[in-house]
């Protein structure tokens, strides 16, 4: 199998094996989030510690109780929105909203649905409940799928709340539940808030996967119990399908990016384990996840979720309210997606008592493909966007990306002032990305423009493939 080697990072011990370049050269890309504090880590550690019991049992409370639960936390929400955060006030005052006025979720399903073009409409100081805040509070700063960043504020209280979520989530997809001494495994480009737990409850995270990358020796010397990844990764894990067995994991789970139920059954009768979904956002954090049955879940501790505008198909658009962030509160939040209520009569055979989603059908970006047709993920290119075009600079405001032919990927931009360094510098970063996702020289043009083309098939898209638009992608 090879020597093996230890990676000491920003992570803590990270260990490695024989082939050390390749997969030190990933992982050396994860950068550290602002969240990963020794002091963070204890907090959340002594959080979980305290309420994972009571989180677990929230699944199988009685309905009734659940939006009991819910109704509470949107009507303080809701209030203390109006009293201290400007954009609601106006916004609320101006439909006649009055403290106190909430009695039953037909009277909060009449306040207005907000978007993120609203939002940015505004000041950031305008849309938290304390002005002073902004400038030290954990931020998130994406493009997401439509093209235009945006920043999302949260507090410590937040993010350790998500992240205990994350971990319920983590628990109740394995046999038994998540244990001190496990590891997680990500292959994504999107870490957790917290890299471990005071060295319990450890990740090792590769931001892509490669197909010279050598997966499967390193999952036999660290033995994860779950993988997260991107769908488009299932085809290479799937050439490791001795190694995954061999090691130990108990489940797969996907993010990020748009899949199919019956690709995700594939993969779990080829690889022999569970290949489960979460729905979740930068934005909300998580919404829906998965159940052995094949339901999604709504996480209704921290996500009230309504489906508007349904058609006869019961299709309609998402709107969330996050229960969770009260720093830059989200309520009716167009999250842009397309998504169908279950329409089950019975409860769900895992006994989760939360409401259920049949099928989501997110945002469609177009993955781009190798000259080979090898799939490069959307997520990866929207990662590679958020780190060099979007996290450092606060002038651009849109943005698209197309493949143009298997070697050239044109980038469109608009900024409203100067970028932060000279563009030739930003799309020789950029093209630097995009051949290590590629595997080989990318050229990339530039183009700044006041309108973006306006075609049909490129609503709300800012990951668009114009070549092998007829090839398969697996």
């Amino acid at each position: 199998m090879g020597k093996f080697y230890v990676l000491e990072g920003l992570y803590g011990p990270r260990q490695g094996i024989g082939k050390l370049k390749v997969l030190k050269e990933l992982a050396d890309r994860v950068g550290r989030r602002s969240t990963d504090s020794y002091d963070l880590q204890g907090k959340c550690l002594d959080e979980w510690s305290k309420k994972s019991g009571g989180m677990g049992e929230f699944l199988f409370r009685r309905s009734a109780d659940i939006k009991k639960y819910q109704l509470i936390k949107i009507q303080n929400l809701v209030s203390n929105a109006f009293k201290n955060v400007p954009f609601y006030h106006d916004l609320y005052s101006a439909c006649g909203y009055e403290v106190g006025c909430i009695e039953k979720f037909s009277d909060f399903e009449r306040l207005p649905v907000v978007t993120k073009d609203h939002l940015n409409s505004v000041d950031p100081r305008d849309r938290v409940n304390d002005p002073d805040l902004v400038d030290i509070a954990n931020t998130s700063r994406t493009s997401g799928s439509s093209g235009k960043p945006f920043t999302v504020y949260s507090d410590d209280d937040d993010i350790i709340l998500d992240h205990l979520q994350v971990m319920r989530f983590y628990s109740t997809s394995l046999k038994r539940p998540l244990q001190e001494n496990d590891w997680v495994y990500m292959l994504h480009h999107s870490g957790l808030a917290f890299s471990s737990l005071h060295g319990k409850y450890r990740t090792f995270q590769l931001p892509d996967l490669l197909p010279d990358t050598p997966l499967g020796e390193h999952l036999l010397l660290l033995r994860p119990r779950l993988i997260v990844t991107l769908p488009s990764y299932l085809p290479l894990i799937l050439k490791h399908k001795v190694a995954v067995k061999m090691s130990g994991v108990e489940a797969i789970l996907t993010n990020s990016e748009s899949s199919t139920h019956a690709e995700r059954n594939y993969y779990s009768m080829a690889l022999g384990v569970p290949v489960l979904d979460e729905y979740s956002s930068e934005e909300i954090g998580m919404i829906a996840t998965q159940c052995a049955q094949g339901q999604y879940h709504v996480i209704e501790d921290g996500v009230y979720l309504e489906i508007v505008d349904a058609d006869t198909h019961g299709f309609g658009s998402v709107v969330c309210t996050d229960l969770n962030n009260e720093l830059m509160p989200l309520i009716r939040f167009d999250h842009g997606d397309v998504a169908k209520k279950s329409s089950l009569s019975t409860l769900c055979a895992c006994g989760c008592m939360c409401s259920s989603i049949d099928e989501i059908n997110g945002r469609r970006d177009d993955a781009f493909l190798t000259r080979d047709h090898v799939v490069v993920p959307s997520a990866s290119v929207l990662a590679a966007v958020d780190d060099i075009l979007i996290t450092p600079d606060r002038t651009l405001r849109k943005f698209r990306v197309v493949q143009k032919s298997s070697e050239l990927v044109e980038l469109l931009t608009h900024y409203v002032g100067q970028p932060y360094k000279k563009m030739a510098d930003i799309v020789d970063d950029f093209e630097q990305r995009l051949s290590c996702l590629f595997g080989y020289p990318i050229q990339v043009v530039h183009r700044d423009v006041d309108v973006f083309p306006m075609q049909k098939s490129y609503k709300r898209r800012c990951i668009v493939r114009e070549w092998g638009v007829n090839a398969l992608c697996h």
